[in-house]
């Protein structure tokens, strides 16, 4: 496979394939990344390093091909982010988190050498690390990944901080998580920092946890929130019908912010902020359309009991104000799990 023929087929598929600000004439990513050639990527890949140590990469198919799960562990370290294509349809996009309390974003994009992906870091001390990580064909069952540290003009460095060749693995899935005592030990986080379980357990919210339903539009909606990362991080599935959302809640330590980016079967793009008021949380949602136009939504979350809580959804004013009454508003009970067997 010639890299120099490949992306030219990628610019040829965004160039013509995807109109900016048409919304019917935008794909999915599955659907570029089919076009261009790029399917080899797709599935579970293993790699061994020179001291030994196992490093598992997997990319796994989300929203209907709408979207893409990255997961990476190395060691004790782990990583999961989601990648979705950018409101301008010319780039893949991708927010992630880790098991040290890091936040992740960055973009996909072809060049000469292979599939490169920019990512920009933010550790808990506030600090900022920029980098590249280049994916490139070997042959059906083999890729290199390359990790490279980048100038501050945002370049990457001529050598590789890593290079190690990845095999591909007939059965999906990472390994046993490791106990929760080994990995708090050695993740490296700062001292003092909280995990986002931490600060859900300390607000008393452990309660959302779970998986829930309720009736929206006549329809059943089904919605979970699941700790991920040892609890450094949460994820959300929102199924409606057709319509299903994936997101990744974290915690933004040098800002002391709880964060969310999601996607949906509906090409938009959601990141939110979440805050406490009085009892209830308040997520702020702004949205962005395949056709690049935005909206502001407001969520609150008010607890009943245990087992119910309720969602008032409001518009938000061009002011930038939550309008005073709510568009609507879902009672969600929680789904019983069923008695585990003698």
């Amino acid at each position: 496979m010639k890299w120099r023929s490949v992306f030219s087929t990628v610019v040829i598929v965004l160039g013509i394939g995807v109109t900016p600000g048409v919304a019917q004439d935008r794909p999915k990513l599955g659907d570029l990344v089919a076009a261009a050639g790029f399917d080899w990527m797709i599935g579970d890949w293993v790699a061994t390093g020179d001291n030994g140590q196992k490093a598992q990469f997997i990319l796994d198919w989300a929203l209907d091909r709408s979207a893409l799960l990255n997961t990476l562990q190395m060691g004790e370290f782990t990583y999961q982010g989601l990648i979705t294509l950018a409101p301008s349809g010319l780039e893949a996009v991708e927010w992630g988190v880790d098991n040290r309390g890091g936040t992740w974003k960055g973009s996909w994009s072809a060049d000469f050498d292979g599939i490169v992906r920019k990512v920009e870091h933010l550790g808990t001390d506030g600090q900022t690390h920029k980098g590249e990580i280049v994916i490139a064909w070997i042959q059906e069952d083999a890729i290199t990944i390359a990790m490279y540290a980048a100038d501050s003009s945002g370049s990457r460095n001529a050598e590789p901080v890593s290079k190690l060749t990845y095999q591909r693995q007939q059965t999906q899935g990472l390994p046993k998580a490791t106990p929760a005592s080994a990995v708090a030990e050695t993740s490296g986080r700062s001292p003092g920092y909280e995990r986002l379980g931490d600060l859900v357990a300390s607000g008393g919210y452990e309660w959302l946890i779970g998986k829930w339903s309720g009736q929206e539009k006549n329809q059943t909606c089904e919605l979970e929130y699941r700790p991920i990362l040892d609890k450094h991080a949460a994820s959300v599935d929102r199924k409606s019908g057709d319509f299903e959302y994936f997101g990744l809640i974290m915690y933004a330590a040098s800002r002391r912010e709880v964060v969310e980016f999601g996607a949906d079967t509906l090409g938009r793009i959601w990141k939110t902020v979440w805050e406490q008021a009085g009892g209830d949380l308040v997520n702020k949602s702004e949205l962005t359309k395949p056709d690049g136009t935005t909206q502001e939504l407001r969520q609150v979350f008010a607890k009943i009991d245990n087992d119910t809580f309720q969602v008032k959804r409001y518009g938000v004013g061009a002011d930038g104000n939550r309008a005073s009454q709510p568009r609507e508003q879902v009672t969600f009970k929680r789904e019983k799990q069923p008695p585990r067997p003698i």
